[in-house]
């Protein structure tokens, strides 16, 4: 009997470990240099719409993305990574000034594709509603109907946000409303 109780939590102890290492803890407001270059060598490996098939961006998706209707949420690393991919796709490589600019950001970015209707985009945590900082509707000309959508960059400083929370993206029409709600834990 003690021979299988030593066995048991022989075997026991590594599995939580593993477990517990693989549990995402939230938003990283300060990623370290090692997860930066990985990052950026995801992104590389993964370039251009690949980039948003790998399990770090598809943690950051809300809705259909990237069509009508739907987001993504631009981390840092999340960002660090769409960004290599795009360069990638350009046969070019992220600078590493423009990497440590990324990085050292305070605001959480959320793009959303929608149509020309929408006039706000706000977080709700916790029972409180977090207005954006910015807002802006980028000039993207679309090359046909499945890109022909009114695409919003929306920042949010990260210190008015529980990282570790839910959140609900509400999307503000001028007739009716939309609502996401996103696991700020499941994100890097």
């Amino acid at each position: 009997m003690k021979r299988r109780v030593s066995c048991f939590m022989f075997l026991l102890v590594p599995i939580m470990c593993i477990a517990f290492l693989s549990i995402s803890h939230g938003i990283e407001l300060n990623p370290i240099k090692e997860r930066i270059e990985d990052t950026i060598k995801l992104g590389e490996k993964n370039p251009g719409k690949k980039i948003f098939d790998t399990d770090l961006v598809k943690s950051a998706i809300f809705g259909n993305w990237p069509n009508y209707g739907s987001g993504l949420i631009k981390t840092k690393l999340v960002n660090l990574a769409v960004m290599s991919a795009m360069m990638r796709k350009s046969r070019k490589n992220l600078k590493e000034e423009d990497a440590f600019v990324m990085v050292q950001s305070d605001l959480l970015t959320i793009s959303y594709r929608g149509g020309e209707d929408i006039f706000k985009i706000k977080l709700s945590q916790h029972g409180r509603t977090i207005e954006p900082v910015k807002m802006v509707k980028p000039n993207m000309p679309g090359k046909g109907k499945k890109d022909h959508v009114i695409f919003y960059s929306v920042s949010f400083p990260y210190a008015k946000l529980d990282l570790e929370g839910k959140a609900t993206i509400l999307i503000l029409k001028d007739f009716g409303d939309e609502k996401y709600v996103v696991d700020f834990s499941r994100i890097k």
